[in-house]
């Protein structure tokens, strides 16, 4: 199966916050969460070795291991907000969550473990709307949170031939 990295446009914005690294362990999980998708439930781990993020982005294995523990660090702690229409009422509203329901390293197996909040989930899985794909391949070589970004930004807006943005927005 194709590294096809499947996001709801909503989840491309929120993860502008995110460090480079953990960008990466998020992408990789996404695929891996993907992979499952008939099993995954709100409570299923996943776990990224420290060779899987190695392959993925072209690092030394120490690179990879200081990656992966410095995105776990931090991870929890992240907060996503999101448009979605209310179930109840239908009319939009903006929710918050946080990315992940659990984040752990474990050192010596070298890998990551999470499991992605509920409300994550279903931003990247069973898409039928406003959402964006890519192969990792295309951004694994990016080194930096902007580049991400930007090529994020640009290829989500790829089959309207138009990119709608404020430069509000481009500057934030």
């Amino acid at each position: 199966m194709a590294n096809v990295i499947y996001k709801d446009n909503n989840l491309i914005e929120a993860s502008y916050a995110l460090t480079l690294s953990e960008q990466r362990l998020i992408l990789i999980a996404i695929i891996a969460a993907r992979e499952i998708v008939n099993d995954l439930t709100s409570d299923t781990l996943l776990t990224i070795h420290a060779s899987e993020y190695m392959k993925h982005f072209n690092l030394s294995r120490q690179s990879a291991y200081e990656a992966l523990q410095a995105a776990c660090d931090n991870l929890f702690e992240r907060r996503i907000a999101y448009r979605a229409i209310d179930p109840v009422t239908g009319k939009p509203a903006i929710y918050k969550s946080r990315w992940v329901s659990k984040v752990g390293y474990v050192k010596e197996a070298a890998c990551a473990q999470l499991i992605f909040a509920p409300d994550i989930l279903k931003l990247f899985v069973k898409l039928e709307r406003k959402f964006t794909q890519y192969e990792l391949k295309q951004i694994a070589q990016l080194s930096s949170v902007y580049a991400i970004r930007l090529y994020e930004l640009l290829i989500r807006w790829r089959s309207t031939g138009k990119l709608y943005i404020s430069m509000a927005n481009l500057r934030d």
